[in-house]
């Protein structure tokens, strides 16, 4: 504790001035075993990150994606309310019942896939990926063309529900290509994120100012387009083979 409020820590180098009145017998007794030099950390090649074909289709259909999800999210209890004429007692629970089974839904599909080991993890996660598309496809089309409250919830919670794989997809994707860098890969898809949240309530409220169910439909039609455009070249750009950049010099060396 004292070292700890005097700013001193503990060193694994016994050559350091705090042994200076240790025997060099002791020393060596000290030091064996021990590495006294520090394991340089490798640089994060930034530039072809961001320039990966691979790692641009994730977060272009992440991109694509997330809006989608995030306005269930945000913006579902304003639309179970005013749209659907849900009273506000009830809009509470009826809107975190499908986040909550879209919870129970990802770990069920979180263990499923750590069995499957008959296929490649790109079309397992390509699979998961588009499974979730199409049902926020399915989704807001009926919630697009219905004007039955009671299938337009049961539209509303299955989208939310599936889209819970979207994340799952991207990062499993980003992880097997950016392999020891995927930290940076993963963190800015959380940052993409965060713009969107703030990008996402001026757009709402451009094209939702009174919440009329033909704006809402007019929303959810730009929503879709976008979720399908895309993840067009999701399939076709990603891979599950770590790229170049992950390799150190000597792997290629016998």
């Amino acid at each position: 504790m004292l070292r700890r409020c005097t700013g001193k820590t503990n060193e694994s180098d016994p050559t350091r001035f705090e042994f200076r009145n240790v025997s060099e017998k002791e020393l060596g007794r000290i030091g064996e075993g021990k590495q006294t030099e520090q394991t340089a950390h490798e640089a994060v090649p930034f530039r072809k990150i961001c320039t990966d074909r691979c790692v641009l289709a994730a977060w272009i259909s992440f991109v694509g994606a997330n809006p989608a999800f995030l306005i269930l999210l945000l913006y579902g209890p304003t639309y179970l309310r005013e749209v659907l004429n849900f009273d506000v007692r009830s809009t509470g629970y009826i809107n975190a019942l499908p986040f909550a089974l879209c919870a129970i839904y990802k770990l069920v599909v979180g263990k499923i896939s750590d069995r499957i080991t008959f296929v490649n993890d790109k079309i397992i996660y390509t699979f998961w990926l588009f499974t979730s598309v199409l049902g926020l496809i399915i989704g807001y089309a009926i919630m697009i063309w219905t004007t039955n409250r009671i299938v337009a919830f049961c539209a509303f919670g299955f989208a939310v529900i599936t889209s819970g794989l979207i994340i799952m997809a991207t990062v499993k994707c980003l992880t097997l290509r950016c392999q020891q860098h995927c930290h940076f890969a993963v963190g800015t898809t959380s940052f993409m994120s965060y713009c969107v949240q703030f990008i996402l309530p001026l757009c709402a409220g451009f094209m939702c100012p009174d919440n009329s169910s033909e704006q809402w439909t007019r929303l959810f039609v730009i929503v879709t387009v976008i979720v399908i455009l895309t993840n067009i070249p999701f399939p076709l750009l990603t891979t599950q083979e770590p790229a170049d950049y992950t390799k150190k010099p000597s792997d290629g060396k016998i």
